[in-house]
């Protein structure tokens, strides 16, 4: 892990490979790690857990990236807030809550923080993933590349603005707001 004050963006990518399209988040891991930008400090996980609060700091934005059934088509960039969240478990933690928890714990402000939403809609064991998820994957990391080819001080503002869906067939933006918070 490269120190905080070279570090201007933590990714957090979470997903299991050997359930469909839930393993889109560690194939966006890969090609953000590919980049080999000491920039950006890039978490792969199955799950986003406890210990994840450790990877975080006040002054480092953090994009969460996982497969969402929340959308319908296409990505989207939804800017998350702490919240506490008494349903916290050590093996299921909302991003939400890791920031109030990392709040609670380290006694310091959580970091500006979005989720890289990618639409998703077949976890089953031993599928692999979809045609329709490796499309909006493909349009994720275009985002990714966009976002990650400006200069690096710009990233959270871009981020703050990307606050946006994208769909994937038609090309039409509006306001993102997910039904997923946990708050």
């Amino acid at each position: 892990m490269a120190t905080s004050n070279d570090v201007y963006l933590t990714v957090i990518a979470w997903g299991n490979e050997s359930r469909g399209d839930d393993g889109v988040g560690p194939l966006l891991a890969r090609r953000i790690n590919s980049l080999d930008d000491p920039a950006i400090d890039v978490i792969e996980d199955f799950q986003l857990q406890v210990e994840h609060v450790m990877d975080l700091r006040s002054e480092t934005p953090v994009l969460f990236i996982d497969a969402s059934v929340g959308i319908e088509e296409g990505i989207a960039v939804e800017k998350l807030r702490p919240c506490v969240d008494s349903s916290i478990s050590t093996h299921n933690v909302a991003p939400q809550a890791l920031l109030g928890l990392f709040e609670e714990t380290l006694d310091e402000p959580a970091p500006a923080a979005y989720l890289l939403h990618v639409c998703g809609k077949h976890f089953e064991l031993g599928d692999a993933l979809s045609e329709s998820t490796r499309r909006h994957a493909d349009a994720a990391w275009a985002f990714l590349e966009e976002l990650l080819s400006a200069p690096r001080d710009t990233w959270k503002n871009r981020l703050e603005a990307a606050n946006l869906t994208f769909s994937q067939l038609d090309g039409t933006e509006e306001s993102f707001k997910s039904s997923l918070d946990p708050c």
